[in-house]
């Protein structure tokens, strides 16, 4: 397939490009910055409704990447209006130009525990896709107002769209920061922090994505999210045990199996990602020495 790629020149995308390029399909990083050679090139300003159209012209499919991925680099409402200008374009433009899926890089801050203000208690765990999304900051709210915008435009028009919600994803430069916190949290250091010690590969996403494009699904409209997650939390405690020191006592488990199997398993739910697309994480800090960034 011809696969266009937002973003294909940022940390997450160059990954992407090579996983999708290796899987024997053509693909074009749509960025202002030239990719890796090997991956083809289309510049273009995805604010921009005219060069996105132009630059996604004649694409089977798109996986939508490009974003302000930092909000503390930025003033509030830049990083609201671009990411939010960007995702509705590339919608638009899908819709416009006839191709049939987006493949959307979401977030698990779209639920409201990745980034956040205020402390917020699931309403169960693991937190899986239905479970209600509270955003209430710039980032989190672009990427589920984003994954809105897919939604609707899958029921309205027919998109079939893949909304994939990973978590802190660690690639070459954050990989002193991941063993530094994960060294932190096997002396049993538990910080406050509501996105539960749950992280991902950049391999791990890249893999998703690839299945996410390559996923045999009925004709016509479709609308699926996927929460993404490395196996396990960063902890040296058991997760169940973790929820009991953030909050003092546990939120409904409702599913325990999980935790019987693992007890270090993800908050975040990844069974749907399994059943449906057929990914499962394969990297985690015990082997971060072996991962391909």
């Amino acid at each position: 397939m011809k696969l266009a790629v937002t973003g294909g020149s940022g940390n997450i995308g160059r990954r992407v490009c090579r996983e999708l390029i290796d899987a024997g399909h053509e693909v074009w990083s749509i960025d202002v910055v030239a990719p890796p050679s090997g991956t083809g090139f289309r510049s273009a300003d995805l604010t921009v409704l005219e060069e996105t159209q132009k630059a996604l012209a004649g694409m089977d499919q798109v996986i939508h990447l490009a974003a302000i991925p930092n909000p503390y680099a930025d003033p509030a409402e830049r990083v609201m209006s671009v990411n939010m200008a960007i995702s509705y374009n590339v919608f638009e433009a899908a819709r416009q130009l006839g191709i049939d899926r987006v493949v959307y890089g979401c977030s698990e801050s779209a639920t409201g525990f990745g980034i956040h203000e205020p402390p917020l208690r699931p309403e169960y765990v693991p937190v899986d896709e239905a479970h209600p999304c509270w955003p209430h900051e710039t980032y989190s709210l672009s990427k589920y107002l984003g994954e809105v915008i897919g939604e609707k435009y899958s029921r309205a028009f027919g998109l079939q769209v893949l909304s994939l919600r990973y978590t802190w994803v660690i690639f070459d430069t954050f990989l002193p920061q991941a063993r530094e916190m994960a060294a932190a949290h096997a002396r049993g250091e538990v910080p406050e922090s509501l996105w539960f010690g749950a992280y991902i590969s950049v391999g791990d996403v890249a893999r998703a994505i690839r299945l996410a494009v390559e996923y045999q699904a009925p004709e016509g409209p479709l609308f699926e999210a996927f929460m993404l997650t490395a196996g396990q939390t960063m902890y040296n405690l058991p997760t169940l045990d973790v929820l009991k020191q953030v909050y003092g006592n546990l939120p409904e488990v409702a599913a325990p199996e999980v935790y019987e199997a693992d007890p270090y398993a993800s908050v975040f739910d990844l069974r749907k990602a399994e059943k449906l697309l057929g990914w499962t994480p394969q990297d985690d800090l015990t082997n971060v020495d072996e991962w391909d960034v």
